[in-house]
């Protein structure tokens, strides 16, 4: 295996603190001794980055979560002063757990509130945000005023409408999916979202620019016009921490003018518009809080995200973890070049660490596209998307794709809303069938519950069975 570490961002104070992690994790935890046993390594042989990288075994929820007792994976053999437990989506059939120390908890509000004072100033500007975060994702602050409020748009709703007039911003925070029904409900109670200075940090899975588009649109933003309110990504892992990378008002420009301009995208993010490639996000992120390799990099450079966490609190240290992602570290010089070459203006203030996410492995599609692209093209244009949950299911019979799509309820198939959706794709990764499902027939989701991550792909899944002979009849002679 191999890992790009030439990153010019991970300097000394990094080394140092992956150097002391290490050494910690090798003296003091039984797991992580027993991995460094079967790799046949001994910790005085670790002595900078490039030896960390040759010798120190990968980890990933497999060979630790998986195969250890969480006494095992702790500092000392055992679980001493845990005050908080951040548990993964369990999306894969079986959870990990970030346990987090009473020191780090202590610490916690200060480091939200350094986060969302970067990116909303919400030190200078009184604050209300809003939690819709799910699976009892909860966090502090000394600032802000912090309304959890888990899955519940109604919750929401009335939040923003009783608090919202006494605050200078509103901050939302959530996933994808359950903000475009928190704001489709908004639409429906007549909120009037000009009243407010909004912004929205969204969380648990990737997005793309139409979505954003159709986000920005319902809460009342110009999504060119950060400054006046604007929607940012936040990356996090359970068993890591939250807020491990984030995207800036220039990580956004840089993403959205590579959206429109193929070659640049093509040559900065190995991204090609025409085959159903997805845009990555552009991340910033904290070089001395995650040492961060990309293991077995393809021609774009492309491969395994691999995080090692240099908190020295951790009371379960993981270093060289996979947590399944796909990334690239992106150099900000040769950003800056590529730009230069294409004609390309970039703000000045874009990040000097920069990370590009294509997503999760698993979500890379037997067709060469990923389901963050099908996500994506139902938001293309947003007259079209109110009309849908979101929610929808790729199945594949060989290369042939068969799109599943849950419509709002109350909706009806309609074949014009089918022509839109396969407008927006391009032909090479245009679905050969495409299925509109009126809300409670829609097989695929009647478990979706907005706390549970939705499964947009399942490897080998078949259509289901009789699965809308009377729907296709009413769409029978509208498919390409």
């Amino acid at each position: 295996m191999t890992a790009a570490i030439e990153v010019p961002v991970f300097g000394v104070e990094t080394e140092a603190r992956l150097l002391t992690e290490f050494r910690r994790a090798a003296a003091d935890v039984p797991a992580y001794r027993v991995l460094l046993d079967e790799h046949g390594v001994r910790a005085e042989q670790v002595t900078d980055f490039v030896s960390f990288s040759r010798l120190s075994p990968l980890m990933s929820k497999a060979n630790t979560f998986d195969r250890f007792q969480l006494d095992q994976m702790s500092i000392g053999g055992t679980l001493l002063d845990v005050a908080d437990v951040l548990t993964s989506s369990g999306h894969g059939g079986r959870f990990s757990f970030g346990v987090i120390s009473r020191k780090q908890v202590e610490a916690n509000a200060d480091f939200m509130d350094l986060a969302f004072d970067a990116a909303f100033s919400v030190k200078s500007r009184k604050t209300l945000t809003i939690n819709c975060l799910p699976m009892g994702v909860v966090f502090s602050s000394h600032c802000m005023t912090v309304a959890t409020t888990s899955v519940r748009e109604d919750m929401a709703v009335a939040l923003v409408q009783t608090f919202g007039h006494h605050y200078e911003q509103i901050v939302l925070c959530g996933d994808p999916l359950f903000m475009k029904r928190f704001t489709d409900y908004a639409r429906e109670r007549n909120v009037d979202w000009s009243r407010y200075r909004v912004n929205a940090m969204i969380g648990e899975e990737i997005f793309g620019e139409h979505f954003r588009g159709y986000l920005a649109d319902s809460i009342g933003l110009n999504v060119d016009r950060p400054a006046q309110g604007y929607i940012m990504s936040s990356f996090g892992v359970g068993e890591l921490g939250l807020h491990l990378g984030w995207e800036t008002p220039a990580t956004i420009s840089l993403r959205r003018v590579s959206l429109g301009n193929p070659g640049f995208a093509r040559d900065l993010l190995g991204a090609h518009s025409d085959d159903g490639t997805t845009l990555p996000m552009v991340f910033t992120f904290n070089p001395l809080r995650t040492f961060i390799e990309v293991v077995d990099p393809d021609i774009d450079g492309y491969g395994q995200l691999t995080t090692s966490m240099l908190d020295p609190e951790r009371a379960v240290p993981l270093l060289r973890y996979q947590t399944g992602d796909i990334v690239c570290l992106l150099d900000h010089t040769q950003v800056t070049d590529l730009a230069h070459h294409h004609g390309v203006t970039l703000d000045a203030d874009l990040p000097t660490a920069l990370l590009a996410l294509r997503g999760r492995e698993k979500e890379a599609l037997p067709n060469g596209s990923h389901v963050g692209f099908y996500k994506d093209a139902l938001y293309a244009d947003h007259r079209i998307a109110r009309l849908m949950t979101g929610a929808c299911r790729l199945t594949f019979s060989g290369a042939q794709c068969t799109m599943h799509v849950q419509l709002a309820p109350s909706q009806v198939p309609l074949a014009s809303v089918e022509q839109s959706l396969l407008d927006a794709m391009p032909s090479q990764v245009r679905p050969a069938r495409l299925v509109l499902w009126p809300y409670a027939r829609f097989p695929f989701g009647m478990s979706l519950d907005y706390e549970r991550k939705f499964v947009h792909y399942v490897p080998g899944e078949q259509d289901p069975r009789g699965d809308g002979p009377e729907l296709n009849s009413q769409l029978e002679g509208n498919h390409r």
